[in-house]
């Protein structure tokens, strides 16, 4: 059902917390320690991370850190047995903890995560703007409906199969934008929507694609995904504005990752970014956001 990989000292927590996963049908893999983390999570690939920060607060921080870099997809939980402070809590999300919570100690308490972790795409409602998840998509050519769980409002799903970075010619007056993406749900979601704001949408699954494509064409702009494999957001935004004939191109980061303040100042003062943007988004603000750059499009 899903790999969940808990790191913590203390027997009790950790054989409670695994003993609740296992009963649920869940495949747990338990570290005694949080340097152990790493090792086992590099051959498992977890969705969910577990992580007991209670006696030692710094190397969690630095564990978390690693665990970010080399899963990137995980969700990352760290908990502390009396309850994170409002700096500890700030210091855990900055290392890119997706949660810092108080020590958990039934299935009703892990349940959202489980739910986030595991399922394999979220959706927005464009109705009431819940974010909620599925499991599955449909097949390959063909259409299903998700449910939001808080209005009812029915959601149509098409799954376009595999896709490629592909030049279209454009036509006239029409701006071309890249969106680089490396979820297969978001991408459809981004393409869909800026085709029906009357943009030509080219795909990239990450970084190393984008600048393929770039490297032959080059649009009226990019947005682009922070937390991707092989070359992530920040990175491919450096490059484009590294290099003299993309410079002046408009780059879009958005993430659901990295959401602090200092990272919205790093990625526009430091890596170049134009906009900066957190998932999830309304559809009508990232289009607004679009528009200042390419204001003949409207």
């Amino acid at each position: 059902m899903g790999n969940i990989l808990i790191a913590d000292d203390q027997r009790d927590s950790r054989a409670r917390l695994q003993e609740i996963l296992e009963e649920q049908g869940f495949t747990v893999t338990s570290a005694s320690n949080l340097e152990m983390a790493l090792p086992l999570a590099k051959p498992e690939s977890p969705d969910l991370v577990f992580l007991n920060i209670s006696r030692s607060r710094e190397k969690g921080w630095s564990v978390c850190r690693d665990l970010r870099r080399f899963c990137p997809k995980a969700k990352i939980v760290l908990y502390i047995e009396e309850g994170p402070t409002a700096e500890e809590a700030a210091l855990g999300l900055e290392a890119g903890a997706d949660e810092v919570i108080p020590e958990i100690h039934s299935v009703e308490e892990i349940s959202k995560f489980l739910e986030e972790a595991l399922a394999d795409h979220s959706l927005t409602c464009p109705e009431c703007q819940t974010v909620f998840y599925i499991r599955q998509m449909p097949v390959p050519g063909t259409r299903m409906e998700a449910q939001c769980p808080q209005c009812d409002f029915l959601i149509g799903l098409l799954h376009r199969g595999p896709e490629e970075v592909t030049h279209v010619p454009t036509p006239m007056g029409q701006a071309k934008i890249l969106v680089v993406e490396d979820t297969k749900f978001f991408r459809a979601y981004l393409s869909d929507l800026l085709a029906k704001a009357g943009f030509q949408v080219i795909l990239a699954q990450d970084g190393v694609e984008a600048l393929e494509y770039l490297s032959r064409e080059c649009p009226d702009l990019v947005i682009t995904d922070v937390l991707m494999p092989r070359m992530n957001g920040f990175e491919l935004c450096r490059r484009i504005k590294d290099r003299p004939e993309t410079a002046s191109l408009p780059v879009i980061l958005m993430t659901q990752v990295y959401t602090r303040p200092h990272h919205q100042r790093e990625a526009l003062g430091v890596h170049g970014a134009d906009e900066y943007i957190v998932k999830p988004f309304q559809p009508d603000d990232l289009l607004a956001r679009i528009w200042r750059f390419l204001p003949h499009a409207l």
